[in-house]
C-alpha cells in the first residue's frame, strides 16, 4: 500500500525546473524537521481546522477595521482630524503588518504553521487590550505597532495549510471559505463593538475584542491539527524569496491580479475605515448604529460575495480557465457604479440597499486570486508567496487608502464649509454637534471622498479581465 500510495506522486525529476522538482510525501516526512511533520487530516479534523483558521482570520481582521468602529470617538477624545483617523487605521498599521508578514511566513515555510498563526493572534490580541489603556495619540499609534505585528501572521500561514488541506480544484472554494471570517467578524465585530462603544465607550471594546481574540488563539493550540505538507519542491537552499518574487511578476495573469486586487484594496479600505463615521454623520445614527450598519453592509456584502466569487468562478472555470478571474473582474465594474449611486442618496434605506447591492461583487476576487497564486507554488512557498503577494496588496491598500480618503475627505469638507479654517473651527467634538454648520459639512466631505473611491474599483476589474486573457489553459 505504502509503494502505491508513493507511486501517485512520483513525477520524473527531468521534467520539472531544479527549484521545482518534487518528492513524494512520505520521502519528505523523514527528510523534514520533527517540527515540520504533519499527518494527514480525516473529514472532520479538516473541517475543524477551516474553522478555527476562519476565526484566526476574522479575529485577525477585526484588528484592521476596529478603528473604523470607534473612530467619532477617538477623534472627539483626542481632537483628530480624518487624515490622523486614516493614518491610525491605516498606514500605522499597514508598514508593520506586511513586512512583519515576510518573516512569519519564512517561519510557516519551515515549522507547524498552526503555532506561526495561532501564536499571532494572542500577540495582536494582547496589544489590542492595551490599546484600551492609552491615553494619547502617539500611545494609540505604539499599540497599534503591535496589533499590526500580530495580525500578519493571520492569512498567510492558513493559507498555505488550507492548499495543503485541499486538492487543487477545491482551493477557491476552500479559501472563499475561510475568507467567510471577514463578513462574520466584521458583522459581529461591528455590531458588538458598536453597542460596547455606545454604552462603555470605545476603550471599553478594545478590552472585549481582545480578550475574546486571546481565547480563540488558545483554542486553536489546543485544538487543531497540522496538515502534513502536500506536493513539495526541493531546492538545495529551499525557494528564496527572491525566486517567489519572481514567479509573481514574471507571470503575466500573475501580474495582472496583483494589480487589480491592490487595487481593490485601495478602494476598500479607503471606504470601510469611514464608513461608520459616514453613517453617523450622513443619517445622524449613534456610534451603536452605525457600527451596525456598517457591520450589516459590509457582513451581508463580503459573505455573499465572497461565496460567489470562490464557488461561482470555480464552477465556471470547469468550462474556461479564465473565468476564475474574469468573474470577479466583471463585477467589480458592475458594483462600482451601483455603489457609487447609493452613497450620493439622503435616504438611509435608499442609500444602503444600493450600496449594499454594489458591494455584494468588490469581495469576489480574493479567494479566485490566491487560489491562481498557489497553482503557481508548492507546499514550501505558498506562506511565502501570499505574505508576498499580501505585503503589496495591504501595503498598497491599507497603507494608502485611508489616509489617502481621509485627506480627502478634510478638503472636501473645507470645501462645503467655505473656510480654510474648517479644521481649527470644526476640530473635536465641536465638529460633531448634529445640525451644525462644521457637522453638515464634514458629512458633505466624508461622502464625496467614499464616492471616488468607490471608482477604484473599475480600474480593479479591468486589470482583473486583461489577467484573465493571460491565465494558462
Amino acid at each position: 500500500m505504502a509503494t502505491k500510495a508513493a507511486a501517485r506522486f512520483d513525477v520524473p525529476s527531468a521534467a520539472l525546473p531544479p527549484t521545482t522538482q518534487r518528492i513524494d510525501h512520505a520521502t519528505h516526512l523523514s527528510a523534514s524537521p520533527a517540527g515540520n511533520r504533519g499527518a494527514t487530516m480525516t473529514p472532520g479534523a479538516r473541517r475543524i481546522a477551516l474553522f478555527l483558521l476562519t476565526a484566526i482570520y476574522g479575529f485577525g481582521f477585526i484588528d484592521r477595521i476596529v478603528i473604523a468602529l470607534v473612530a467619532q470617538q477617538i477623534k472627539a477624545d483626542f481632537s483628530l482630524s480624518d487624515f490622523q483617523i486614516g493614518l491610525l487605521g491605516g498606514t500605522a498599521f499597514a508598514v508593520i503588518n506586511t513586512f512583519a508578514s515576510l518573516p512569519l511566513a519564512w517561519l510557516a515555510d519551515r515549522y507547524p504553521r498552526k503555532w506561526v498563526a495561532a501564536g499571532s493572534l494572542m500577540f495582536a490580541s494582547a496589544f489590542t487590550m492595551l490599546c484600551g489603556a492609552t491615553s494619547s495619540f502617539m500611545q494609540l499609534v505604539a499599540a497599534r505597532f503591535g496589533m499590526a505585528g500580530g495580525s500578519a501572521g493571520t492569512e498567510a500561514p492558513p493559507h498555505s495549510m488550507i492548499s495543503d488541506m485541499y486538492p487543487p480544484e477545491k482551493r477557491a472554494s476552500a479559501i472563499s471559505l475561510f475568507m467567510l471570517g471577514v463578513p462574520v467578524a466584521a458583522f459581529l465585530g461591528s455590531s458588538i463593538g458598536g453597542s460596547i462603544a455606545a454604552s462603555h465607550g470605545w476603550r471599553a471594546t478594545f478590552y472585549v475584542i481582545g480578550g475574546i481574540g486571546l481565547l480563540v488563539s488558545i483554542l486553536a493550540l489546543l485544538v487543531m491539527r497540522e496538515p502534513a505538507r502536500q506536493d513539495v519542491a526541493i531546492d538545495a537552499e529551499r525557494m528564496r524569496l527572491k525566486d517567489v518574487f519572481l514567479i509573481l511578476v514574471r507571470d503575466r495573469c500573475m501580474r495582472h491580479i496583483l494589480i487589480g486586487v491592490s487595487v481593490v484594496s485601495l478602494g476598500a479600505f479607503g471606504i470601510n475605515t469611514f464608513l461608520p463615521a459616514f453613517f453617523a454623520r450622513s443619517f445622524n445614527l449613534d456610534v451603536g448604529q452605525a457600527g451596525l450598519a456598517f457591520g450589516l453592509l459590509s457582513g451581508i456584502a463580503s459573505a455573499i460575495g465572497t461565496i460567489a466569487g470562490g464557488y461561482g468562478a470555480e464552477w465556471l472555470a470547469r468550462r474556461d480557465a479564465r473565468m476564475l478571474i474574469a468573474v470577479p473582474g466583471i463585477g467589480a465594474i458592475v458594483g462600482a457604479p451601483i455603489f457609487i449611486i447609493g452613497v450620493m442618496q439622503k435616504d438611509l434605506v435608499h442609500a444602503f440597499c444600493l450600496m449594499l447591492a454594489g458591494s455584494l461583487f468588490f469581495y469576489m476576487a480574493m479567494g479566485p486570486a490566491i487560489a491562481a497564486l498557489h497553482g503557481l507554488l508548492d507546499s514550501r512557498s505558498r506562506a511565502t508567496g501570499s505574505a508576498l503577494f499580501l505585503l503589496i496588496m495591504y501595503l498598497t491598500g491599507q497603507g494608502f487608502g485611508p489616509p489617502i480618503a481621509g485627506l480627502a475627505s478634510d478638503h472636501l469638507s473645507a470645501w462645503a464649509y467655505g473656510s480654510a479654517n474648517f479644521a481649527a473651527q470644526c476640530a473635536g467634538a465641536v465638529g460633531q454637534v448634529s445640525g451644525s454648520a462644521c457637522a453638515q459639512a464634514g458629512a458633505t466631505g466624508i461622502r464625496l471622498a467614499i464616492a471616488c473611491f468607490g471608482a477604484f474599483y473599475i480600474w480593479s476589474g479591468m486589470h482583473l479581465i486583461w489577467a484573465a486573457r493571460y491565465r494558462r489553459v
